[in-house]
């Protein structure tokens, strides 16, 4: 039989046919013969020798991801796929790819002039619905005449097939893969959008679908100068056994969901399966299905989690040949909400606004906010936010059903903060979830904390009501609240303490204070602290220190100077039975005197109004000082002062000194002015905070401009300096601005211009390194941190050995700061390559 009749609206834009509401059983047509070019380049080499043609006419053709001109030739981001398997992307084909032939050899059917014509005939005949036809067409668009052709003899034709320009055009299967010039093997991205291949449909007719096709004739029928390349064909293939149409979602509740199907017109089957599951994945013809031997075509999906969405699919089994459908579309729904036993929402999961997690209630009346924020959660990127003013209405959150809201074996565990300290968040029960007027207080949360550092625990009485949800509201007070991390979950059988606090840190200890559980801590308390770490410790690592099973306070020693910790604490019940360690808490030591000191400002940012860590300034109405990134002697920060001369001096003040007037030591620094000649007074001060206690030891007279020789000065520092003065330099009000770098204290004898005090005979190398760097000697060293020049702490290691893995970092300039046992600290750049 052979019929000629014009395309059905061939590309994509004719896939609309009810037929389609059948799942397509997707196959790829592999090519035995019929191909004539070799258009896509692949491999090394230039694209002359692995093509034998162009796409278009004009010199351009296709390039595989695998190509390179040259074996030094950058790897490309673009290209058709080295494996050949092109997916294709058109929405209403979910699932269909096709298998372009070898790239080395002919992979195209070229057509370029008018009633050029060329047979493809495929490896393995196959029967079908629908043929797939991938081509595109160089040098503007073309029309082809198809003409498909079964093993009997017989043929079906389609006429006035389009195939669209291969750049711009809708219906593409493929995109944005790139090409090439023949001649001069110059590449063009195509910007990811250009060129395309693009899918056309043909659809057999009844009649035909269960004849197998041996080849397809297409034949160029415009006269237009467009040149046709058609690479590959799919069909969907035929079978007597159809996947049936899956209807709408019929009742689902919070454990089942009733699903329901209409058999294809053609297919009797004995019974069918179903695959359900919470993964989008279509099963295969070997996934073993949930629900088998289904009669009818309804059926409910039991023992199905709360709040979960599901997505299902249906197959039928027939008699004969073709015992088995494939299976069919995905259908998909979401159980309702159901009482559960437990619960973590942190709502990093929901955008922000008016919309609570699934299985919440918002309860808001005409005024007041309850709503999802991404304003500093305690963890991830959302919170809560409720807000209400003196003269608005509260708000209440309405937490999910749990069955065992009166069990007495769970608490309400959250982690709340409020704008302006203390506020109140109250914690009760509603008997009715959408209605506020139910709530009942159980305990009002009294937040003492603006930022996240307090947890809260809320002891849940058996004699509220089976059926009520837990529910937050706030107080009506013009603050802001917060809360994230909420949980229901299992009071644990060994509590660990609460409202952890800190206080009188000084340079070595820190007091510490808690709350005893109300269960107690039979072994005592163990506590961990970390130099400025966010990793909290895990159940298996080792505490730092404990506390006796009577205290709810005590002192922890032995910190280092002018550092940053985060501390945790826990209960022991038993060497068995530890609880969870609390929320961290931070803070800093205070600074110590020290010995000596090497400062290039490199471990601090450029900004107004601040000097380094342990360091003061003193500025009485006027005058100007910062750090700045203006032209360093070294890095890339120095210290600035400047004042009018209608404008009070700046004072710096450096650290303390354990050594201060033992008139060994000496004050060095490099120094600059913009513009010749400048005074720049080195002293000292007896109150940091008082300018008027400023008493200069010497004038430096300072003449260059720039950080060129000449730009060291040294003060001798007298035996008749007080022991608790601390050295400053003043600045002069002349209108100039006076920069000075790398300040050092160091013995008088110290003829070294290296950035650590001569003191330490230490050294760090190679510089530059590639991932490990070496330390001399590390017998007296403590800590050494490790810091990027914007200040942040990367890496912090206790107790070194000689060698510093540092390859987790990334190349650039950093600072290594070795601390010592003695409480001085020395700072060194360290290049990564």
């Amino acid at each position: 039989m052979k019929r000629n009749q014009p395309a059905l609206l061939l590309g994509v834009l004719g896939i609309l046919t009810s037929s389609l509401a059948i799942a397509q059983n997707f196959q790829t047509m592999p090519i035995q013969s019929g191909l004539n070019s070799d258009v896509i380049a692949n491999g090394v080499g230039s694209a002359t020798t692995s093509t034998t043609t162009d796409v278009d006419g004009v010199s351009y053709a296709f390039v595989s991801q695998d190509f390179s001109a040259t074996t030094t030739s950058p790897a490309l981001t673009y290209g058709l796929p080295a494996n050949g398997i092109v997916n294709s992307v058109v929405a209403s084909t979910p699932g269909l790819s096709y298998v372009l032939a070898n790239y080395s050899s002919n992979n195209s059917l070229k057509l370029s002039t008018q009633n050029a014509t060329g047979t493809i005939v495929f490896t393995t005949p196959k029967a079908a619905f629908r043929l797939y036809m991938l081509a595109t067409s160089g040098s503007g668009a073309s029309t082809v005449s198809v003409v498909v052709n079964f093993t009997d003899n017989t043929s079906q034709t389609f006429t006035g097939v389009a195939v669209s320009d291969w750049y711009d055009a809708t219906g593409f299967a493929i995109q944005g893969f790139g090409r090439i010039n023949r001649d001069t093997n110059a590449l063009e991205s195509g910007n990811g959008t250009n060129p395309r291949l693009y899918q056309s449909l043909i659809t057999l007719d009844p009649a035909n679908q269960a004849k197998l096709i041996q080849s397809v004739t297409v034949t160029k029928t415009s006269t237009a100068q467009g040149h046709t390349n058609v690479f590959a064909f799919s069909v969907d293939a035929y079978s007597t056994c159809a996947a049936p149409t899956l209807n709408a979602v019929g009742t689902v509740t919070n454990n089942s969901a009733a699903v329901s199907w209409t058999p294809v017109t053609g297919t009797t089957a004995t019974n069918y399966d179903i695959y359900y599951s919470t993964t989008n994945t279509a099963p295969t013809s070997t996934t073993a299905p949930i629900l088998t031997s289904i009669t009818g075509t309804s059926t409910t999906i039991p023992s199905l989690n709360a709040n979960t969405t599901y997505y299902y699919w249906v197959r039928a089994n027939c008699g004969g040949a073709t015992s088995q459908s494939t299976w069919s579309f995905s259908g998909t729904f979401k159980t309702a909400c159901g009482a559960v036993t437990s619960m973590t929402e942190n709502f990093d999961s929901y955008a922000t606004g008016t919309t609570l997690p699934d299985c919440w209630v918002r309860l808001v009346g005409s005024t007041g906010s309850l709503t999802i924020s991404a304003t500093t959660p305690a963890s991830g990127t959302r919170n809560i936010y409720q807000y209400s003013t003196t003269s608005q209405s509260t708000s209440v959150a309405v937490l999910p059903e749990f069955n065992n809201i009166n069990a007495g074996t769970h608490w309400l565990r959250l982690k709340a903060r409020v704008s302006t300290a203390p506020g109140t968040l109250n914690v009760g029960y509603v008997t009715n979830p959408a209605d506020a007027s139910t709530f009942t207080l159980i305990q009002a949360l009294n937040v003492t904390n603006v930022n996240y550092g307090s947890e809260y625990f809320v002891a849940v009485p058996t004699s509220i009501p089976a059926t009520a949800r837990l529910a937050i509201r706030n107080t009506a007070d013009g603050k802001s609240y917060y809360y994230d991390d909420v949980k229901w979950e299992a009071i644990p059988s060994c509590v660990h303490p609460s409202n952890v606090s800190i206080s009188n840190a000084t340079a070595n200890t820190v007091d510490i204070a808690w709350t005893a559980p109300s269960t107690g801590a039979a072994s005592g308390y163990e506590y961990y602290y970390s130099p400025v770490s966010t990793v909290a410790p895990t159940s298996t690592t080792p505490a730092s220190g404990t506390f006796a099973a009577s205290a709810v306070s005590g002192t922890i020693s032995g910190l280092n100077p002018n550092h940053t910790y985060n501390l945790w604490l826990r209960s022991v019940c038993s060497t068995t039975n530890k609880s969870e360690w609390t929320y961290q808490v931070a803070f800093k030591t205070t600074c110590a005197p020290t010995p000596s000191l090497f400062e290039d400002l490199e471990s601090y940012g450029s900004s107004v109004s601040i000097v380094p860590d342990c360091w003061a300034r003193i500025i009485t109405t006027n005058g100007t000082q910062q750090i700045s990134s203006t032209t360093p002697a070294s890095g890339i920060r120095n210290l600035y002062q400047y004042s009018t001369s209608s404008q009070n001096p700046t004072i710096v003040v450096l650290p303390e000194f354990t050594n201060i007037n033992a008139g060994t030591h000496r004050l060095k620094i490099k120094a600059r002015v913009s513009s010749a000649t400048g005074s720049l007074n080195v002293g000292y001060v007896t109150s940091s905070t008082d300018a008027a206690t400023f008493v200069n030891i010497e004038t430096l007279s300072i003449a260059n401009t720039s950080y060129a020789s000449g730009a060291e000065y040294t003060v001798d520092i007298p035996t008749t300096v007080p022991a608790n003065a601390r050295l400053a330099v003043k600045n002069t009000s002349d209108s100039k601005s006076y920069y000075w770098d790398d300040v050092t204290w160091e013995p008088k004898n110290s003829l070294s211009t290296s950035e650590a005090p001569a003191k330490k005979k230490l050294s760090i190398y190679p510089n530059p390194f590639n991932n490990v760097l070496f330390i001399s000697e590390t017998e007296n060293v403590k800590t050494v941190k490790v810091n990027d020049v914007a200040g942040r702490t990367l890496k912090v290691i206790e107790n070194p050995t000689k060698e510093i893995n540092l390859s987790s970092l990334n190349s650039g300039l950093y600072l290594i700061t070795l601390y010592f046992k003695d409480g001085s600290q020395n700072t060194v750049k360290a290049i990564k390559k």
